[in-house]
């Protein structure tokens, strides 16, 4: 074991080091979560109208059963509070390119020293210049009309490469001095909106060119060529069961050597999961079936049960077995923490960190979770698909019945792996007990 820690001391944390600290990949996670109050809100409007308080919905199915509820209550849902949640969901889902590409751009923007607001607004115009002026319905051209493919799942990966590469070319030209100066009697924010022109300029017109390229050359826009040739096949490598207990298993080794390896591995999971997980739930909004099996959200459904290695079973497990008083004391302490996603103080207070006893279970468990969640959705269609991206400080279990819409097989399922995570644990728990006598 030594000289396992060793060699991944030396060779292997300097790389995931790099990793985490690589700053595109640092922008595109803290852009990501930068939209998460967008995203939660339009996912909760989700709910509202599609679990809830809709008519075909699974508790409005039951309320409809009621002749009072149906003549008076669903009448004034329809009319009233569905359609505001409708177009909540339209203003953050459905757009949710557009906030993405200008956190993206802010966040890449302020970590190269240059201005993040003039950054982040010219990745916007970048975007936008990149779309066509106007679609073709009924084999008219409607000018002045854009298709919402080009903010909607399918175009999760034109906006953050324009995000990112709009971010660079404007603090490129900034960096030259390329810039209108003013003197400095001029109000600082005046003078930063005009040294911000020409970067924004030159970015706009070379991201026109690029625009006019990819229409009038390649033949579609350039945001429907990154989703045909780059989006796609991403994400249907992420569909790949291997792929995603890979990622997780890498992610669950950075932990135990003290590193977050979510936050290192999150780009990833954004990238591969991220356009999965919105097209279920777009596809759910338009009254449709959901189609990927694996989402985001499905490793924190399924795999991460109080946290990265499923840490809220080993609190059970210790405080069923336990018998080293520190521990137990630490698992009550932990307990509520982890019910709720939360599980720093086991870590790093147990701790599991460079814990040889725990590495197994902890490293390996969650794979095997993920993969017993998989078979029996893709395979064994028992639990239903996820759509609804919840909040990640959910409750176990509940989670899942959330994530799904109310499917009671996908809760039953992330029921049983809580239960199995737990075994998984029991006979490091008591590996632990012997060793404390020993001591």
């Amino acid at each position: 074991m030594d000289k396992m820690t060793a060699f991944m001391e030396k060779y292997f944390l300097p790389l995931a080091h790099k990793i985490g600290t690589q700053r595109h990949l640092a922008a595109i996670k803290d852009g990501f979560i930068a939209t998460m109050p967008i995203a939660l809100v339009g996912a909760l409007a989700a709910m509202f109208s599609n679990v809830l308080f809709g008519a075909n919905t699974l508790l409005g199915e039951q309320l409809n059963r009621m002749a009072w509820y149906a003549n008076t209550v669903q009448p004034f849902m329809d009319a009233t509070l569905l359609p505001v949640v409708g177009q909540i969901w339209w203003a953050t889902i459905a757009m949710s390119v557009l906030f993405s590409t200008f956190t993206i751009a802010y966040n890449l923007t302020r970590n190269l020293g240059e201005d993040p607001l003039a950054g982040g607004i010219a990745a916007i115009a970048a975007y936008l210049v990149t779309l066509p002026q106007g679609v073709v319905i009924d084999d008219n051209f409607a000018w002045g009309t854009l298709s919402w493919n080009s903010f909607n799942s399918q175009a999760v990966f034109a906006g953050l490469i324009v995000a990112l590469l709009a971010a660079e070319l404007f603090a490129w030209v900034k960096r030259r001095g390329w810039v209108i100066k003013m003197p400095d009697t001029v109000p600082p924010a005046v003078s930063k909106s005009f040294s911000a022109i020409i970067p924004t300029g030159i970015t706009l017109i070379v991201f026109g060119a690029v625009a006019v390229f990819f229409l009038d050359f390649v033949g579609m826009p350039m945001g429907q060529w990154i989703n045909y040739a780059l989006q796609q096949p991403l994400v249907r490598l992420g569909q790949s069961p291997a792929t995603l207990i890979f990622l997780l298993v890498f992610s669950q080794l950075l932990w135990f050597f003290g590193l977050h390896g979510m936050m290192i591995i999150e780009p990833a999971l954004t990238l591969m999961y991220g356009p999965a997980l919105s097209e279920n739930q777009e596809l759910v909004m338009q009254g449709l079936e959901p189609v990927h099996v694996l989402t985001r959200n499905f490793l924190d459904v399924y795999g991460m049960h109080g946290g990265s290695g499923s840490t809220l079973a080993l609190l059970i497990a210790i405080l069923i077995l336990g018998r080293k008083a520190s521990d137990r004391m630490l698992a009550k302490m932990a307990f509520v923490p982890g019910v709720f996603q939360i599980n720093e103080p086991v870590i790093y207070g147990l701790p599991i960190v460079l814990n040889p006893i725990f590495a197994i279970p902890f490293i390996f468990g969650p794979a095997l979770n993920i993969f017993i969640a998989w078979f029996f959705t893709a395979v064994v269609p028992f639990a239903g698909l996820l759509w609804f991206a919840g909040p990640w400080t959910t409750p176990p279990v509940i989670s899942a019945f959330l994530a799904s819409g109310g499917d009671w097989g996908a809760t039953i399922i992330a029921a049983v792996t809580l239960v199995l995570s737990i075994f998984y644990y029991i006979p490091f728990v008591i590996l632990s007990n012997r060793e404390a006598e020993v001591e």
